[in-house]
Order: C-alpha cells, then structure tokens, then sequence
C-alpha cells in the first residue's frame, strides 16, 4: 500500500496546463510543489546562460594572464640569458682595463643577477673582484652613479644569504670584502641604514657556519662593528645599528663560533648605550622563543667580561632583570638540582640539567653566580652615615632583587649563593658588618616591616593599599626586595647556627669582650626577635587567612590551565588586591615569610626563649564555633579533591625523569599550585592550621585531630563511626570477611608478632584503618582466650610496636633511648652480597616493605587512640609534621630548603640529637682559626661505616654535592659543608627508610593531620602526655565492675576509697608505673583520662588480702583484691606494679 494512501482508491485528476507535454505521467508536473512556474523558469534559464557566458569570460582572461605572464617570464629569462652572455663574453675575451670591465658588466650584473643561481653569483664574483682591483674606478671615475652602490649593497647580502661556505667560500670573502669597501665609498647613508637589518641577519647566519677560516672570520667582526663605529653627525646610523644588533645579531647561536668576535665587538661597543637598547627592545624580543633571549643574554654577559672598563653594576642588573623573566624555566631547567635516586645519594652519571642549555651559555650563565660576581654585586652597596640616600636605596633594591632573582633561576647554585651572602661584609659608617645584619638595618627602616609588625589587625590593609603615584610604587617594591632578601639571607643564618650561638646574642653577657664569630655577629637580640617574629607571624597569617581578598584579579591566583612559571617576575595588574614585589610572586612571598617563621618557632619549640602564648592568635577567631568551622571546611576540602582525584602525578611514581620534561613537569606544578590556591580561598582556616598551627592552642588542634579522624570512620564506614555499632552492622549484613568493608582476621603468634601482622595484614593498605580482629596463640600454638571488643587489638598494637622497635634492626636509639629509623640498613643489605643482585633488590624491597607496613602500625595506633610507650627523636618526628610541607606545592621556590624530605629542613641542631660526635666535630670545624683547605685536607665527601654481623666494618665514600670528591672544603665553604653533612646523615642516608615508612603512616594519618603539631607535640599525640598525673581525672573518668560497682546510693566501695587515697599519696613517678601497668604506657591520654579507650576500670579480684593486684592491659582493666587497709593495698600494689607479675589476659 502507499505510504499517502488517505482512504480512497480513486485515482486523482492530472490536469495539465503548463503547454508542455510529457511523456511520463507520473513525472511531477509544472504546477507541482516542486516545479517552478514557466516565467520563473524563464528566468532561471536566462540566469544560468548569462553565468555560463562569465565563466567563459572569466577563463578567456585568466588564459590571457597566463599567456601573458608566460610571455614576460619567457622574455625576461631571454633577455637574463642574453646579459648574462655578455657578462660572459666581456670575462671571456683577452685582457682588458678590469674598470672597463666592471663598468660594462655590472648594470648587466644588476638585470640578469638571482640570487638563487649559482652561476650567477659566479658572475657576480668576477665583477666584485674588478671593482675591489680598480678600488671602484667605474664609481670615482663618473661612469656609474654612486646611487648604484646601494644596489650593489642589496644584491650582496642577497647573495651571502644563499652562499654555500663549502663551496663558495672564496666568493664569500669577495662580498664581505665588497661590502667593507662600499662603506667607506658611499655617501647614501639613508639606504644604508634600510639594510641594517639584513645585514646583521646575514652575519649571524655566517657565523654559525662550522669550519669558518680565519679571513673570513676577521670579514665578520669588521663588518658587525662597521655600523657601530660611524661619525658622531650619523647617529641615526647607529641608533638603528644598535637595534638590529640586538633583535638580529645578538639573539642568534652564530656570535659564539667566532673566536675574535665578542672581543672586538666589546673593544668597539657602548655597553651603556647597548645595554638601555636592551632594557627599551626586551618587550620586542620573541616570547615565543626563549631559545633567542638566552643567546642575547649570553652574548651581552660574554661582552660585558670582556669590556676592559665595564659598564656599571647598576646598569648590568636592569638589563639581565628586563630579560630573566622572558626564559626563568628554561634557567631552572639548565639549572636544576641533581635529582637523587631512590638511595638518596648522587652518583656521576647522573643529569643535573646541563643538557638543556648550549655550553656557552651555560658557562655565561654561570659566571653571574660565582663567588667574583656575587662579590662584585655586594660591593655596589653603599652604606651612609645617617640615612641612605634615595638614590643608594634604589641601587640596594635593584641588587636586592637581583640576587633574589639568581637564588630562584639557579637552584643548583643556590646554596651557593646565599653561603657568599653569609661570608661577605658590607662596609657601613660603623664599620664592615655581615650582609644578614646589614639588611635586618635596613629592614628595619622600612614602612612595609614598620606598619605589618605593629598592628595584626592593620595587615590586611596595609596589604591591600595601593601606591598613590609611580614614585611611591618604587618605594613599595624597593622596600619589599630589602626585606626578602634579609628573610634570605637570615635563612641560611638560623640553619648554621647551633643553639649556643643563637643564645649568646639575646642576651649578651656584659663581660665578654673577646672576638664574636661571624654566626654570633649576624644574631639577634631577644627584643629584635620579638619585633621579627611579630612581622612573620602578622605577614603570614594575612596571607594564609585573606588570600582569597588579596589575590582577586592577581596574576598569582593562576587558573589551571596556566602554564606561567612561579617566580616568573610577572609584573602585577594595575588592578590587583596586593601587588608583590617586582620578579617575586604571591605564593614565593608567602613561603619565604613562613620558613622564617617556622625555623624559629621550632627553635622556640624546643628551648623556649619567647613569652608564653606569643604564637597564639586566638582573637583573630570565634573560638567557640571554630572547631565546626574547620570541620566544615575540611568536608569541602575533602569533596573538592575527591572531584580531582588522579589529576595529579606522584613524582616519587616518575622515576627516571628526563631533564628535558622539567618544563612539562613545571607546568603539572602550576596546575597543582593553582588547585591549592582555590582550595586556600575557600577554607582560610585549614590553611592556618597547616602552615601555622600554633596560631591555635594545643588542645584544641588535638580536638580537631580526633573529630578528622571521626568523620574519616563516618567516610569509610557508611555512617557509622563507632567500632562496635559498625560490627553489629556487617554481621547483620552478612558482610564476611573478605568483603572490603568487612572484619579483618589475623592469627598472631607470641614472639612473632610483627612477623604475623605483616604477613597477614600488609595486604590491607588503607584498609587498616577499619577494626581487626585479633586472636593470639601461645608458643604451644593453643589459640588464647579473650573476645576482641577493642582489647584485644590494643594489645596487639602494643605487642607489635614494642617487638618492632625493640627486637628488629628497623629502628636505633641516639643518647636519649628515642628512636629514630637505622640509617645503615639498606647499606648493610646491600653490601652483604646475599647473591644475585636481584636477591639483593629483593632484600632492599621486603625491609623497605617493612618500614612502611611499621608506619601503617603507628598510624592505626594514633587512628583508635591507642598510646603507645614509644618516645621518637625530635628531628624524626620533625619529618612527620612536614611530611606535607611543600612550599607553593612546589620545588623552585626562594624558601624551599635543599632537603630531600618533603619539607624537612636539616640543621646542625638536629645533628646533635643524631650524634653528638659528629655535632661536636662540626662545631670545631665551624670556629676552626687556621686555614681549614691546608689543615685539614677535606672535601665534600662523607664516609659512611657499614656494620654487617661477623664481617670488620667497612666504609662507603660519598660526595655531598655532584663532584663532591673534587671540591675542597675552605674556609670560606665551610657553612656550606656543614649544611651539607647535617643534610646527609639527616635526610639522604635514611631516605629511603623515612619515605617507607611516611608513606604508610601517611595511609593510615592525613599528612595535613599531622602537620597541625610540631616534633613534641606529636610525641604527645603518640605517647600520650608527659605532665603530671591528674588522679582526679583518672578517677573522674574510672569505672567499675564486679561488687566495686556504684550502687544507687553513689557511695564508692570501702576498698575503692582506700586506694584513691593511696594514688594520691604516691609520687608521679609511682602513678606512672601504677597507669603503666593497666594501661601499657606511663602517660595520660592529651584531653585527659577521658579520652582513654577502653576506659581505665577496676573490678574486683576476691576477698584475699594476700593476692597481688593483676592488670589486663588489653582492656585497660586493674583487678583489685578487696584489702581493708590502706597500707597493705599500697604495698600489695607497688609490689605487683614494679615486679610486673600479674600480666595476664581475660
């Protein structure tokens, strides 16, 4: 059936009354929908023949064209063939007058000439060799016009640009000697001046031609200075000489290859002149290609080294500051540190960078950070009696942000640098003083460290404020660069200075008269401390707390698809909340303030030298609804990087980077970097907590670490946060136990406790953080009674951290019994040739293997609230608290440290803690009188002892830095060497056991967690606290069970009574051997007994007074006889408390 059937079969009416017959019936007629009407159709005819007919026209004038240009082409490569016969026949026929000659063929020369035609510059040869004989006869003698040298200028370079030096090299001297003559000849200096620009694009073609002779070479260098070197009444000559020498010349690899070239270009150069050229042209120069901007820098350091009177130091830095921030990443690529590998240590086959730049320019580069050239930089500072004036500031500012400029583009230098701050003088009206001093001075001064460290609540505004005119805005960023490079320099101060040091100068004994050394020279009083530490701690909480007001509409707040580089010297909109300083960003600011400030706060931390509650600022906040708050962010924060997950790459998963992905990798750091500035923005308190948690008072940072770790149990448990109601609900979900969410089982044999947990547990990861089930078997392999409710696990916990510390190489003590992981393990491995090296990787793997699966033990300790009797070494725990301390998510800042943990900062303080010889030994290097390189021969080399049973002890030399075995150690590199030693025993040679085990504490714990407390405040969270025992608090916080009970009358058991009294007439030493014994560790949960899980309870043991006090440490339970009198319950107890009998489980 059709498909427009409408019901009825009649066939409808064909009527057709167009005039046209149609030979199918079923063809759509003229009145159709789809058929145009006859005058239409008319019209279309006439439309498309009257289109025919201009396409035919169309093609009959394009044929012409052709035809014509055909015929053009045709007659003009006739009349070129003709003229270049005559050329031909004249240097064909014998001998005649070479000016005849030359005036005769060069107009032919000029018609006939292709620059791309060999014969043709052949040709062009023949004549330029009779003009330089008759030294242009044809010009001097009136037969050509001079006008016609200008020509000649053209067809020249034209040729030069198409010359093969392989083949052509003696047609080439003859055009670069032609082109020297024709300078001298010619008076049209305003067509010279239009060729300028492709006359210094041709010589830097030539000079990058390989095998160039010497003639050739001494062509090049007179006709680039030629330009240069015009009368004073041409300086527009020279003004546009100067331009194209820079944006055509300079910019190319070509310079380089001539031997002579820089030198004769800095004999006859103005090097002022060339190098405010530089400063006005860097806005032209191609952004596109940073290739060209390093050669330009490269060329004009090499001429300014080789200029007998240099320009001054004030000029040099404005010109390389105009062109650092065009190639600071591909600097940093071409610098970048030497990447250790997964054991921590150098080795010399290893990349540092140094294939990213051309040897040249890495030499020129490199002279700027030299001890000469950092010498020569501070000598420019001129100091004053009084104040300086404007002018000597804006010197100071300039070399100030210079210096900050090298330490961010030169990360393989910059220890170097900051250690020729530390060894240089600056002269003042006072006499020479060291460079850190000098600039806390002039730090002083100034209105931005006056107003931030007067007033916390001002900051902001201060921050905020916009300079009123161009002159105040040099002020700004004059101050700003004065006081960065102080927090610099200072930096490295603190890092070398021991505790006795940095004490000696806040309070100076009056005595003492004899001579300071240079650390005690650059310390500080208390009060100047006080002032310092209140800018820091003013500076860095605006900044952390209001960055989203400060950085709306600023180029620092990068979206994240930007691939600018931090520190990239960037210069701020007009319409930013806060302008940074010129060449220093946002976020470098930012952690260039927070090291200082945390460096000093850890010093405080551990010898208190500042007022009581001088970190705090708690009037900043609603205290009472701040813990919600943060609660609050943290749930945002947490679905923010839930949304991100997997967008971002471990670099510890990179292994084996290329230096030529350092770009790339930088780019992933700024999309990182921009993540963490959204999340900064939107919950400003975390953001305290992390990077400043003394700003809030212990207890309540402990508060929040708990409640994170509740809402983390509600995350992964559905809800259910409570251990047992969430048991209760997989068993009523059928839930068994290999279900992810399910109960994890472990079988553990006593003295092989953390040999079990780890076979049976380390499948688990994360999983850890959910309740296990325990059941211990005695040494007969009988399965021990007890139903784990929590207990059981507690004692499993304690079980496997004391035997792993205690009975296992993993961990060795320093003086003080605190542990700290064995640095010589993966040595000792690896040097006990156990067999093939696959064995021995596979050795290195199960201990590595180990440290994390111990790191995983402790983080699920500090997740239930398990104490542990375990004390830590400070400069270890330090490693926890930075874990997550990575300066604006990334490794180039001004403030990131050379550690290689994350953000751990070795000092020789910490090397005290580690080993006191070694500290002691550093120490009499460091005030060593003699001549250190003579006296002592070191170098920067270390060599590592490598203990194995029943083998003599044999050592491993290490460098400390690349080529460390060849770089002596001298008086003057000697804070450095000291840095560097702290650094390896601290950092590099037990990296690999560190990284273990924070990767699986930080499976188990939140890195940002942990970073709310420092290195004794984690030993608090993990051992609980060291203070006094609060026998109210226990017994507040007490139950009971059995007959000791509560009745309704709430009257205390007789018994009960009796022994409260004795715990408060015990000494604290006695309390703590009594909690020990219930509980397995000596210290008080942080918020008190009330935190304690399970709860300290005492049930009753019978009526027999001669039975001794037991304990079940697994559910912290003392089983208490009932005894009638206070002295034989105080004798039974501390009998069975110190002779440890009763231990047992229930």
């Amino acid at each position: 059936m059709f498909p427009t059937f409408t019901g009825s079969s009649r066939k409808g009416r064909n009527v057709n009354l167009s005039g046209q017959r149609t030979s199918n019936p079923f063809t759509s007629t003229s009145w159709g929908a789809s058929s145009a009407t006859g005058a239409s159709k008319t019209v279309a005819h006439a439309q498309a023949e009257r289109q025919q007919r201009q396409q035919e026209r169309d093609r009959l004038r394009a044929a012409q064209r052709i035809q014509r240009t055909w015929r053009g082409h045709r007659v003009r490569r006739t009349v070129r063939d003709e003229r270049r016969q005559a050329i031909d026949r004249r240097y064909e026929a014998q001998p005649v007058d070479a000016g005849q000659r030359s005036a005769e063929a060069l107009p032919l020369v000029f018609a006939a000439f292709q620059a791309c035609n060999v014969q043709d510059r052949h040709r062009l040869a023949l004549v330029t060799e009779d003009l330089l004989q008759t030294d242009f006869s044809a010009f001097s003698s009136g037969v050509l016009g001079w006008d016609r040298l200008g020509k000649l200028r053209r067809v020249l370079l034209a040729a030069l640009t198409r010359c093969d030096l392989g083949d052509e090299q003696t047609e080439v001297a003859l055009f670069l000697r032609a082109l020297g003559a024709i300078g001298t000849k010619t008076s049209d200096f305003k067509t010279f001046e239009q060729v300028l620009g492709e006359w210094y694009k041709v010589l830097a073609r030539l000079c990058q031609e390989t095998g160039l002779p010497s003639s050739i070479q001494e062509l090049i260098c007179s006709l680039v200075v030629a330009p240069l070197d015009v009368p004073h009444d041409l300086d527009f000559i020279k003004h546009t000489a100067y331009q194209n020498l820079v944006l055509s010349f300079l910019t190319q690899p070509g310079p380089a290859r001539c031997s002579d070239l820089i030198t004769r270009l800095a004999a006859n150069i103005d090097l002022d002149r060339l190098s405010n050229y530089i400063i006005d042209l860097s806005h032209k120069l191609p952004k596109h290609d940073p290739n060209a901007v390093l050669w330009l820098i490269a060329h004009y350091i090499a001429i300014n080294g080789a200029k007998e009177q240099r320009s001054s130091r004030l000029l040099l830095i404005k010109t390389l500051e105009s062109l650092f921030p065009l190639c600071s990443a591909q600097i940093r690529a071409g610098f970048a540190v030497a990447r250790p590998k997964d054991t921590g240590y150098f080795a010399e086959s290893e990349q540092d960078g140094s294939d990213v730049l051309h040897p040249f320019v890495r030499q020129q580069l490199q002279s700027l950070v030299d001890k000469g050239a950092i010498q020569d930089l501070l000598s420019a500072f001129t100091a004053t009696t009084g104040e300086t004036s404007t002018s000597a500031d804006d010197d100071a500012s300039y070399l100030a942000g210079f210096i900050l400029t090298l330490i961010n583009c030169f990360p393989a230098f910059s220890e170097d640098i900051r250690m020729f701050l530390y060894v240089a003088d600056i002269s003042t009206a006072q006499g020479r003083i060291p460079t850190a001093k000098y600039f806390w001075n002039a730090t002083q001064k100034t209105s931005v460290f006056s107003d931030i460290a007067s007033s916390q609540d001002s900051t902001l505004d201060f921050l905020r404020r916009k300079p009123s005119s161009p002159a105040a805005e040099a002020v700004w960023h004059r101050e700003w660069k004065t006081v960065l490079l102080f927090l610099e320099s200072y930096i490295f101060v603190l890092r070398l200075m021991d505790d006795d040091d940095f004490f000696s100068t806040l309070n100076p004994h009056p005595s003492f008269s004899g001579p300071s050394s240079r650390l005690r020279l650059a310390g500080m009083s208390l009060s100047e401390l006080k002032r310092l530490t209140q800018f820091l701690k003013h500076l860095s909480f605006t900044m952390y707390y209001n960055a989203k007001e400060l950085l709306t509409n600023s180029p620092c707040a990068e979206t994240p698809n930007s691939n600018r580089p931090r520190g990239d010297g960037g210069q701020a909109s007009k319409d930013d909340s806060f302008l940074p300083p010129a060449g220093v960003d946002f976020t470098t600011l930012r952690d260039l303030a927070t090291t200082a400030m945390k460096m000093l706060y850890e010093r405080d931390s551990r010898r208190p030298f500042l007022p009581q509650g001088h970190w705090l600022m708690t009037s900043k906040f609603d205290m009472e609804g701040f813990l919600a708050a943060v609660v609050l962010e943290e749930q945002r924060q947490h679905e923010l990087r839930n949304a991100e997950d997997g967008a971002d790459s471990s670099e510890d998963d990179q292994q084996g980077w290329s230096h030529y992905a350092h770009l790339e990798r930088l780019r992933q750091k700024n999309r990182k970097a921009a993540r963490n500035h959204l999340l900064s923005a939107i919950t400003p308190k975390l953001e305290i907590l992390r990077n400043m948690p003394f700003a809030i008072p212990f207890e309540t940072r402990v508060q929040i670490f708990r409640q994170f770790i509740q809402l983390d149990k509600q995350r992964r448990r559905g809800g259910d946060g409570d251990p047992d109601m969430w048991r209760a609900h997989m068993l009523r979900n059928g839930f068994g136990a290999q279900h992810p969410l399910g109960r994890h089982t472990a079988r553990i044999r006593r003295g092989r406790v953390f040999e079990d947990a780890m076979k049976q547990l380390w499948e688990l990861g994360k999983g850890l953080k959910e309740p296990i089930q325990v059941t211990f078997e005695d040494e007969f392999g009988m399965q021990e009674a007890g139903i784990d409710g929590g207990g059981v696990t507690k004692e499993f916990l304690d079980s496997v951290t004391t035997e792993a510390f205690t009975h296992t190489e993993l961990f060795v003590t320093n003086s003080k019994n605190a542990y700290y992981p064995n640095p010589t393990l993966i040595d000792r491995i690896r040097n006990m040739r156990i067999g093939e090296p696959e064995e021995t990787q596979r050795a290195v793997e199960q201990a590595l293997k180990m440290y994390e699966f111990l790191g995983r033990i402790i983080g699920k300790c500090m997740y239930e609230g398990t104490l542990i009797d375990i004390v830590f070494a400070g400069f270890f725990l330090l490693k926890w608290a930075t874990a997550n301390d990575t300066p604006g998510g990334g490794s180039n800042s001004l403030a990131s440290s050379s550690s290689t943990t994350a953000g751990y900062r070795a000092n020789i303080n910490d090397l005290r803690e580690l080993d006191e010889e070694l500290y002691q030994g550093m120490l009499s290097l460091k005030n060593y009188t003699g001549d250190v390189q003579t006296d002592l021969g070191l170098d920067f080399t270390i060599t590592d002892p490598i203990n194995s049973p029943g083998e003599p002890t044999r050592t491993i030399i290490r460098p400390l830095i690349p080529h460390g075995e060849s770089t002596p150690v001298t008086n003057e590199n000697r804070p450095l060497y000291i840095s560097y030693v702290a650094r390896h025993r601290l950092v590099r040679q037990p990296y690999p056991q560190t990284r273990a085990f924070l990767r699986g504490l930080g499976s188990v714990i939140d890195p940002s967690w942990l970073s709310m407390f420092n290195q004794l405040e984690l030993q608090r969270l993990v051992g609980g606290d060291s203070s006094e025992i609060d026998v109210e608090d226990l017994r507040r916080n007490t139950h009971y069970n059995g007959v000791y009970q509560i009745g309704l009358d709430g009257q205390e058991h007789p018994t009960i009574q009796i022994f409260w009294e004795v715990m408060h007439e015990l000494k604290d030493e006695e309390r703590r051997e009594v909690l020990k014994y219930v509980t397995s560790t000596p210290r008080a949960p942080l918020l008190g007994f009330g935190q304690l899980r399970p709860y300290f309870t005492i049930r009753d043991a019978g009526q027999d007074e001669e039975r001794l006090p037991s304990a079940s440490t697994c559910v912290n339970l003392l089983k208490l006889p009932q005894y009638r009198s206070k002295e034989r319950l105080k004798k039974k107890l501390l009998y069975a408390v110190k002779s440890g009998a009763g231990f047992n489980l229930s």
